[in-house]
């Protein structure tokens, strides 16, 4: 669903979100509700942030539930994994190692991902010792 929302590359070091209103009919309104902590939770749920049923993808299924995310990770020098998180089944999640970044992941077979289906519980702990994000304990 690369029409609602697009792609975001994040580059090495500090990234910021900034919204700005550029419409001149707009100019008058603030710069709040322009999806900038949207984008926030996308990235938790990507990042198997446990499910809650007032976030936003879940309150309104019946509108997301055919959307599946991706989050490309860089986890060592020129090393990257690939989290697939769809709405309609947010307890299976797939993961896929690669050497190249930025790539187009969504019609790639399920048969070709290191993981797929993957339990949350277990999810979580694949991604953490991917990660190596044993230096974050106790902290999820």
């Amino acid at each position: 669903m690369p029409e609602q929302f697009a792609p975001i590359d994040f580059r090495p070091g500090l990234n910021v979100v900034l919204a700005e209103i550029r419409l001149p009919k707009n100019l008058a309104k603030d710069t709040h509700n322009l999806g900038k902590t949207t984008l926030g939770r996308v990235i938790d749920f990507c990042l198997l942030k446990d499910r809650d049923k007032d976030f936003f993808l879940f309150k309104h299924i019946d509108l997301f539930c055919d959307f599946v995310f991706f989050l490309e990770i860089e986890f060592g020098l020129g090393s990257y994994v690939t989290v697939r998180r769809s709405v309609a089944e947010p307890s299976k999640i797939s993961f896929k190692t690669h050497d190249n970044q930025h790539n187009d992941l969504a019609s790639v077979p399920e048969d070709s991902w290191n993981h797929t289906g993957v339990p949350f519980e277990r999810a979580k702990e694949l991604l953490d010792g991917i990660l190596d994000l044993r230096d974050l304990k106790p902290w999820q």
